[in-house]
């Protein structure tokens, strides 16, 4: 059981790992800091390397992947293997982790200053709570524990998966260097659009844990209310606890505003990332091909956008679900107490406020984030599936319908220049009694 005092700031101390992740990666332009250092703040030199890392990825994968295509041995060795609608799947994928990452980029430039507002903000919720309810303990270890390891633990295993499956597609027995390059700054990237992802999964647990903490302390206040304690300080203290559930309810909103688009996009990328991967698969698996450590590769590949897509949603439904017990505690306010006449206005004002202020958490600008996108994204995955095996199977189709026209017409082609180049012989034994071809008005006689 830690208190804000110990650690100094309590956010900074359990989320500084997944920011400093990202700043290092070039997603953002910032770090956090304790509010006795100026919380979280921005230099220009900061600026700089986050712009540097992020054209010295892309410029590295492109260069990468411009150097197989180049020579020619390497581009056998990395593309041969692989039939032309997979080539269309890992070109398709390559190009939308590049576009998400550029999208993540601007995006949180763009939202930069509300971002860390935002940040400010829950910070400083915080030690408000401790100074009005001095016996709250903050579990901050539990919590860094929690975000620490898990960070560590996914990115170290997300980067090892992503590196050894690029040396497998790109065939690493020549041009290891190329190879290199490929798989360090696609791991960097992807791993990056997975960092940002929990950083949302975190925000929503924090503000999850906050209403945690307020439905605790209205038991608390409710029950007191029955044991005929101090009622102007019960009622002072449950004042404090509506302020802070409109507190947390403007700083979901804020959250939505910051990460609502980049959750959407990254949640679209997992999506197309999951399609393609499970694709191969199934031709992989229904082409009856020998099990190979691609396979393995592929499977671990995509246990972690999963895990990432389950838990978004997991996260977001448990937020909407203590949000909503902490404001139905807070509407039977007036039910515990003998007074209901000088409570009931605060009351109707307070459900006047909930029904303009019902922010949940969202995946862009108006989806829900609950565990029903959960079901959206497999159904739509397993359509999108069934279509590239349809389109596959039309396009096979397509060719070998188109092979048997040219073939056809070359075989017509061929017997009329036999008949060209070689008259016709007439047997000895044989009489001609009208003329051999077509009969037209000119050939037949005048009566």
């Amino acid at each position: 059981m830690q208190r804000n005092d110990v650690h100094g700031d309590g956010f900074v101390y359990c989320y500084d790992s997944l920011y400093s992740l990202l700043f290092y990666w070039g997603v953002i332009t910032f770090r956090l800091h304790s509010q006795r250092d100026g919380g979280p703040k921005t230099t220009p030199w900061r600026v700089i390397y986050a712009l540097g890392m992020r054209f010295g990825l892309i410029l590295g994968f492109v260069a990468g992947v411009y150097i197989k295509l180049s020579d020619a041995q390497m581009s056998e060795a990395m593309f041969s293997h692989l039939t032309p609608l997979v080539k269309i799947i890992f070109s398709w994928e390559s190009l939308s982790c590049i576009v998400t990452y550029i999208h993540y980029c601007m995006t949180l430039d763009g939202h930069r200053k509300r971002h860390i507002r935002l940040l400010v903000s829950m910070q400083s919720l915080d030690s408000r709570v401790s100074a009005c309810f001095p016996h709250v303990r903050w579990r901050y270890k539990r919590t860094r524990s929690k975000y620490w390891y898990g960070t560590v633990g996914i990115t170290v295993s997300y980067n090892l998966v992503s590196l050894a499956l690029m040396l497998d597609t790109t065939r690493c027995s020549c041009g290891l260097a190329s190879t290199i390059l490929i798989a360090c700054t696609y791991s960097w990237v992807t791993g990056s659009l997975g960092a940002m992802g929990f950083v949302h999964i975190g925000l929503m647990d924090y503000l999850r844990i906050r209403y945690r903490l307020l439905i605790k302390l209205l038991q608390q206040s409710y029950t007191a209310a029955y044991e005929d304690a101090n009622t102007e300080q019960l009622h002072l203290n449950i004042g404090k606890l509506f302020e802070y559930a409109k507190c947390c309810s403007h700083l979901l909103s804020e959250m939505n505003a910051v990460c609502g688009a980049v959750a959407a996009t990254g949640i679209f990328y997992d999506f197309t990332h999951m399609t393609c991967f499970v694709y191969v698969l199934c031709q992989k698996l229904l082409r009856f091909e020998r099990l190979d450590t691609q396979y393995a590769f592929l499977t671990l590949h995509l246990v972690v956008h999963v895990y990432k897509v389950i838990i978004t949603c997991t996260y977001g439904y448990l937020l909407h679900r203590e949000k909503r017990n902490c404001l139905r505690l807070l509407s039977e306010y007036a039910v515990h107490f003998r007074q209901p006449k000088s409570v009931q206005t605060f009351i109707e004002c307070f459900q006047h406020w909930r029904m303009h202020n019902n922010h949940v958490a969202t995946i862009g600008n108006s989806f829900s984030c609950n565990v029903s996108m959960i079901y959206v994204v497999s159904r739509n995955e397993c359509l999108f599936v069934q279509l590239l095996r349809s389109v596959e199977f039309q396009v096979f189709n397509g060719l070998v319908s188109y092979v048997i026209v040219l073939v056809q017409l070359l075989f017509q082609l061929q017997l009329k220049d036999r008949q060209q180049a070689y008259p016709l012989v007439i047997p000895q034994d044989v009489e001609l009694i009208k003329p051999i071809g077509h009969t037209t008005h000119q050939n037949v006689p005048n009566n």
